[in-house]
């Protein structure tokens, strides 16, 4: 069993970029197009991969390697996990 505070990585399947661009590390305050916050890319229980609570009105998601909370009302990025998964 892992300490609760131990890093951890999860393997998923191959991710399929909405636009067919390349990786770039986003930043938190940046905004993402809508097609990367659509429900085919969100993280539908956080709590199986140890993520922090998202309110209301945001929504973890999958972009690449990385986990990123997302405000979906306007796409802004509220934070970044990098590396997330491998």
């Amino acid at each position: 069993e892992l300490a609760p505070d131990s890093p951890v990585a999860f393997h998923l399947s191959f991710y399929y970029d909405p636009f067919g661009w390349g990786y770039r590390p986003y930043e938190i305050g940046w905004r993402l197009w809508p097609s990367y916050y659509s429900s085919r890319y969100w993280i539908n229980d956080p709590w199986e991969y140890r993520l922090p609570y998202a309110p209301p009105g945001y929504r973890w998601i999958r972009y690449y390697d990385d986990a990123i909370l997302i405000d979906t009302w306007d796409g802004q990025i509220v934070d970044v996990i990098y590396n997330f998964f491998w």
